[in-house]
This record gives structure tokens, sequence and C-alpha cells, in this order.
């Protein structure tokens, strides 16, 4: 990705003024929103940690950990490019409010088949290929909708709230995860993810009609437009600088949330109370990465915070993967997670920011695309784990996160978007 010197006049991005990090909050519907989002996204982190620790307990086998990631994730690499064509022509709140009941569907699948002492590895495996495809369209259609709910000065404000939202899920879901395992079962878990479903279709179904965005209707096939959308990623190279961030750290980088059930019992000896806490950490971390960038929404050269980042990201992998005493591994995987969390939301508001409103749903499905990356590190993460230990597994691939950086480095412009 060779860049010249007219290239690189054209990579400096102007942040739009915002008078406070939390500007958006102030915004009456805007916040009930983003409390429904928190209230889901912290029921799916127990779903999640509920989902590693049931898959553990049945096989034993941190592959399988890694496949059923897999099957949860991939499928975004397979429908990713028709969410990508579909995305800016259909109307974004009916088909969220669809893929949240496909969600409840599938967790009272999981119910029934524990109810009747039935389930098994590729029960599983089967519900989170499902689940997955509907995980295609619910991700890039979130992204695409948010800077669509506030006025283009407070875009920054509630990209930033959004990640922050997530974030905060991340610290709650996974220790509430781990303590309701052990009050009210695994399978309860599932029932407690559905029931947080509930409110986010119900600010959904009552958004004021101001608030929906419109379907586009142009005479081209939905095929033109996904054409025409990379067209637009690679002929902007701070955009496309700006998605090819994540290729690593997504792909290898993020297998340590997948291994955490297996490091959280072989390395650590520690049942679901240590997993929750493992998880907690990392979203403490990511949480406050989070606050930070949305208190530095006005700052300039953020293109070389998150080219520093990524490499940082790939150190702290692997003094995490290398420890083995719990207040150690607890204190580095918030390191790990603060890291992730700043330079992921400041390359997501970048993003956000940059790009033409009649092509962001389609840039946000490649975005989200990137993340289908995910399970393919934690099946080689899985593999190497059989072989060399989940300690040595995971720290590799912070040694490749690491060597991912002089690429980001000297062969895009990152570094000089502003």
């Amino acid at each position: 990705m060779e860049t010249t010197a007219a290239d690189e006049q054209k990579t400096t991005i102007i942040a739009p003024e915002n008078p406070s990090g939390f500007a958006a909050m102030r915004d009456s519907f805007f916040s009930k929103y983003i409390a429904a989002v928190a209230l889901s996204t912290t029921g799916m982190m127990v779903r999640i940690t509920a989902m590693g620790y049931l898959v553990y307990d049945l096989t034993g086998d941190p592959f399988k950990l890694g496949l059923m990631s897999f099957a949860q994730v991939a499928p975004e690499i397979v429908f990713g490019p028709i969410a990508a064509a579909l995305l800016d022509r259909l109307d974004r709140r009916k088909l969220l409010i669809g893929i949240q009941l496909t969600y409840v569907l599938g967790m009272l699948g999981i119910m029934a088949l524990m109810a009747s002492d039935r389930i098994q590895f590729w029960h599983l495996l089967c519900i989170g290929l499902v689940m997955g495809t509907a995980a295609a369209f619910d991700w890039p259609t979130r992204m695409a909708l948010v800077p669509t709910l506030v006025d283009r000065p407070l875009l920054s404000s509630a990209v930033a709230i959004n990640a922050a939202s997530f974030n905060g899920a991340r610290v709650i879901g996974p220790s509430l995860g781990g303590w309701l395992i052990g009050i009210i079962g695994v399978m309860w878990c599932f029932g407690v993810y559905a029931g947080t479903i509930l409110p986010y279709v119900a600010i959904l179904l009552v958004m004021p009609r101001n608030r929906r965005p419109s379907a586009r209707h142009s005479g081209a096939s939905p095929w033109s437009d996904l054409r025409e959308g990379y067209r637009y990623i690679w002929e902007h190279k701070p955009i496309r600088a700006m998605l090819t961030v994540d290729i690593v750290p997504i792909m290898l980088g993020m297998s340590y949330v997948t291994m955490a059930p297996a490091f959280a019992r072989e390395v650590l000896h520690m049942g679901s109370d240590g997993l929750g806490f493992l998880l907690s950490g990392n979203g403490i971390g990511s949480l406050l990465g989070t606050l930070l960038v949305a208190r530095m929404s006005g700052m300039r050269r953020r293109g070389l915070v998150v080219a520093i980042g990524v490499g940082c990201f790939g150190v702290a992998l692997i003094a995490f993967g290398l420890t083995s005493a719990f207040w150690a591994s607890f204190g580095l995987i918030i390191v790990v997670g603060l890291i992730y969390g700043t330079y992921s939301t400041m390359n997501d508001t970048l993003i956000q920011s940059t790009v033409d409103d009649e092509y962001r749903g389609r840039v946000s499905a490649t975005y989200s695309m990137l993340w289908g990356l995910s399970p393919v590190g934690g099946l080689i993460a899985g593999a190497m784990a059989r072989v060399v230990g989940v300690q040595w597994a995971i720290a590799i691939c912070g040694v490749l996160v690491l060597c991912y950086t002089p690429y980001l480095w000297f062969r895009t412009p990152l570094r000089k978007v502003e």
C-alpha cells in the first residue's frame, strides 16, 4: 500500500467540534437507546461466558473453544458482503428487531436442550452458526445506525459512548456470568440474555420517526452498490488504512478471549469465578480506554496513537500469556483491555467521522467483516495450545501482532491521519 506525497497531503481528517466527550447523552432518545444497548450487551457477555464454560465443560478441549468461536463469528466473512450490499437499502430498525428475535429463539433452543438433558457440542455449534449469521447483519447495522441518531457535531461523542456501553458491558457481563453460573446454573444464563434483549427491541419499536434512517433505493443492483462501496474504500487511502488496522490484531490478538476459559482452568486452576474475573478485568481496561478516547475527542495525530497502540497491544499480550499468577494475570489483562479499548475506539471514531453518509452501511459492514477473522485466530491458537500450551499460544499471537506494526507504520498513511 504505497503512498505518495500527494496522497499524504490528503490524509488529514479534521475532528468535528465537540463541546464535551459525553455531549451526546444530553439527547434524551439517544441516552435511552444507549441504556438499552448496554443492557442487551451485558446479557450477551453473560451468554458468551456461559457458552465458553459450557463448551469446555462438555469437551475439555481448548481447540473446541476455538471451533465454537469460529462457528459464531466466521459467518461474518461469508455473509458480510451480502450485508454490505443491502444495508444502505434496508430499513435498519426493522432489520435489528428481526435479528434480536432470532437471538431470543436461539437461547430458548439451548435452554430446551439443556432442560431435556440432550445438549451436545454439535447442538451448540449449529446454534452458534445461526447466531453468527444474524450477527453478520447485527453489528454493522448497529454501527451504521448510531451516527443517524445524533446531529453531526455530536458524532464523535456518540461513537465513543456507544463503544463505552459495549466495554462497560464487558466489565459487568463476564463477572456476572461467572457468578450466575454458580448461583442459578449455566442454563438460566441463556435465559438472562434473552430477557435483556427485550428492552432493546422495545426502544427500537418506539424510535421516533425522525430518527429512523430511510432506506436508499437506487436504480443500480445491490451488487453494483457493493462494487461501488469497495471502490470507494479502495480509492480513499486513509479509510483503507484505518480498516486494515485490525486485520492481524483481530485475527490473532483477540484469540486470548477465546482461550480465556482454558487459561482460567489450566493456568490459574480456577473455575467460573476465575473466568469471570479475567474477562471483567479485560472489560475494565477496555472501558477505561474508551472513556479516555471520549475525553480526547478533539486531539490531533490520532492515527499515530492508533499505530503505536497496535504495537503496545502485542507487547501486553506477550506479557499476559507468560504469566501464571492470578493477580499478575488480572493486572495484565486490564492493561491489554486498556490498550485495545483506546486504539480501537479511536480508530472506530476516525472511520465514522470520515466516511460519507451514503457509504456508511457498506463501510460498516466491511469493518464488521474483519471480526470474522477472529475465529481463524481462535482455531490457530487452539491448535497451538494443544502443542505448546495455552500460555505460549497467547504469547505467540502477541508476537505476530507486534510484527504487524511496522507494516501499519511504513506501508500505510495511518500515522499521518489527524
